[in-house]
C-alpha cells in the first residue's frame, strides 16, 4: 500500500525488486545464443524492463485511473516475462539455478504488483502527496495549476453576477481536464508502439507500420465517431480513446528514412480534443508530440 512516508518510486519495494530482476535479465541473456539476439534475447529484456517503468510511470501519475493502466501494464509484462523465462528454460538457454532464481523473483513481484494494484481500491489509499503539496521550491503541479486557474475564473465570474455562467465554466474546465488526460493516454499508448516499430508509411491520414512482432499496425481518426481506431493484423478497426473525449483532428508527420539502413524517422502526432458532452461548446486542446522511432541492426 502507498503511504505518506514514500516519496519517490526508488521507495517502493516492488520497484528495487523489478530492478534487481532487470539487473539478473540483462547478465544471464549475455549467455544467450547471439542468434537470439534480436529474438527471445530482446523480447525478454524489453519485458523486464517495462515492469519497473510502469511501476516507476504509474507512482508519478497523480489520478487513480492513470496509476491503474500503468501498474496493470507492468502486470502484464510480469506474465509475458514469465513466458519468456519458461521457453528459454525449455530451450536451454537458462541454467536450472538461473531459471529457479528468476521464476522466483518474478512470482514474488507479480503478488506485491498485484497488491499494488488492489491498494488503490481500499479505502486507506492516499494519493502521492507530494504531487498536491504547494511549497515555493518546487512551485504549483499541473493539476493545482488548472484547479486555481478554474477558482480564479469562478470567483471572477461570481462577483461580475453571473453564478449560472460560474457553474458552467466550472463544469467545462473540469469536462476539459479528464478530456485531456485520456486522450494523453491514448496518443502515449500510440507512442510507445511506434518507438519500436519498422516500415512506417502514411496513407492519406493514416499511420501503418510494423510493431515489434512484426505485425502491421494503423492508427486512424474516425470522423464519424471522433476516436482514434487501431487496426493490427488486418483486423477490423477498434477504438483506442474513451468515450468522454472528442478527437477533432489526428495528424501524423513523417520525417527521415522509413526503412533500411539509415533507419531514423521520427513521427510527429498533433490532435485537438475537447469533451465529448454537448452543452459544452467552443471549448479545446492541442496535444502534440513526437517519437523518435528505433530499430535493431539486422
Amino acid at each position: 500500500m502507498i503511504n505518506k512516508q514514500l516519496k519517490s518510486f526508488k521507495d517502493l519495494t516492488v520497484w528495487q525488486k523489478a530492478a534487481d530482476l532487470a539487473t539478473i535479465i540483462y547478465e544471464i541473456t549475455e549467455k544467450f545464443p547471439r542468434s537470439e539476439l534480436y529474438g527471445l534475447t530482446n523480447q525478454i529484456r524489453r519485458a523486464t524492463i517495462s515492469i519497473s517503468s510502469n511501476i516507476a510511470e504509474g507512482f508519478k501519475r497523480t489520478h487513480k485511473k492513470e496509476k491503474m493502466q500503468f501498474y496493470n501494464v507492468a502486470y502484464g509484462s510480469i506474465s509475458e516475462l514469465e513466458s519468456q523465462i519458461e521457453i528459454s528454460y525449455k530451450l536451454s538457454f537458462l541454467s536450472k539455478e538461473d531459471y529457479q532464481k528468476t521464476i522466483s523473483l518474478n512470482t514474488e513481484i507479480s503478488k506485491m504488483t498485484d497488491a499494488l494494484i488492489k491498494s488503490l481500491n481500499s479505502k486507506s489509499y492516499i494519493l502521492n502527496p507530494k504531487s498536491y503539496i504547494l511549497n515555493s521550491k518546487n512551485g504549483f503541479t499541473m493539476v493545482e495549476l488548472l484547479v486555481a486557474m478554474a477558482l480564479f475564473i469562478i470567483s471572477v465570474t461570481i462577483a461580475s453576477g453571473g453564478f449560472i455562467r460560474a457553474l458552467k465554466t466550472q463544469k467545462a474546465i473540469v469536462a476539459l481536464i479528464a478530456a485531456n488526460d485520456n486522450a494523453s493516454l491514448s496518443i502515449e499508448q500510440m507512442a510507445r508502439e511506434i518507438r519500436t516499430g519498422s516500415d512506417f508509411s502514411l496513407n492519406g491520414e493514416d499511420l501503418t507500420f510494423l510493431n515489434v512482432y512484426n505485425t502491421q499496425v494503423t492508427y486512424r481518426l474516425n470522423n464519424s465517431t471522433n476516436a482514434i481506431e487501431k487496426s493490427e493484423g488486418g483486423n477490423n478497426f477498434r477504438p483506442i480513446t474513451a468515450a468522454n473525449v472528442k478527437i477533432n483532428s489526428l495528424k501524423f508527420y513523417l520525417f527521415g528514412q522509413s526503412s533500411g539502413d539509415n533507419y531514423s524517422p521520427r513521427i510527429t502526432i498533433t490532435s485537438n480534443i475537447s469533451p465529448d458532452i454537448p452543452a459544452i461548446q467552443n471549448i479545446s486542446a492541442n496535444l502534440q508530440t513526437t517519437v523518435s522511432a528505433r530499430m535493431l541492426d539486422t
